[in-house]
């Protein structure tokens, strides 16, 4: 049976960090009810999964998976934005849902890439997943990086995006926390915005 769970996100809520002084940290966000604390070291995360459904209505309403990286024995305030952050899920954009990925190291860089797999029904379901990946290039030389995808019903994984800056501060070591996120950006919204989230999984090692 799915596990099925809700987030309300207020409007005028958002993660986002634009020069030069725009650094907002105020969406909701929550971890499925009765489990494991979703924090831990970076370098034993495996991947994180979770199938997100919200009725989009207001411009950049947002809900998805968000990564937030502090450095380990630092304040762990959720209050406060975190050094550096990546948050994935569906974003609607110009009158159309899209897959959208904002990865921030110093600044917040976003892409979105269309949703053409949703269809005009009752609930519509889609599918996040954020992998590491370490892989060898020519001179034998192993290198890791996060791989975000849409994954569809079939199985089918969609690249949307790699991110290498992760793994790259080696005098750092990150503490890694990983939750389901909704925003409702639009400041003159008059409700807030219902995200209901599936079968969240997030694997260390």
């Amino acid at each position: 049976m799915s596990s099925i769970f809700t987030i309300t996100a207020a409007p005028d809520s958002d993660i986002w960090r634009k020069p030069p002084h725009t650094d907002v940290f105020n969406a909701a966000t929550a971890t499925p009810p009765n489990t494991p604390s979703p924090t831990g070291p970076l370098q034993t995360f495996v991947s994180a999964k979770a199938s997100f459904s919200f009725d989009w209505t207001e411009q950049y309403d947002q809900a998805g998976l968000l990564l937030s990286f502090r450095p380990q024995g630092g304040s762990s305030s959720s209050s406060s934005a975190p050094n550096k952050w990546i948050k994935t899920g569906v974003e609607f954009y110009n009158g159309q849902p899209m897959l959208s990925t904002v990865a921030c190291d110093r600044w917040a860089d976003w892409s979105v890439a269309p949703l053409t797999t949703f269809a005009a029904a009752a609930e519509t379901w889609t599918t996040i997943l954020i992998e590491k990946e370490v892989n060898e290039n020519e001179t034998n030389e192993r290198g890791s990086s996060l791989w975000v995808y849409q994954v569809l019903d079939s199985g089918e994984r969609v690249a949307l995006r790699e991110i290498c800056w992760v793994y790259g501060d080696d005098d750092i070591q990150w503490e890694l926390e990983v939750l389901a996120m909704a925003a409702r950006p639009a400041k003159k919204a008059t409700t807030g915005l219902e995200v209901r989230v599936r079968d969240m999984e997030v694997e260390w090692s």
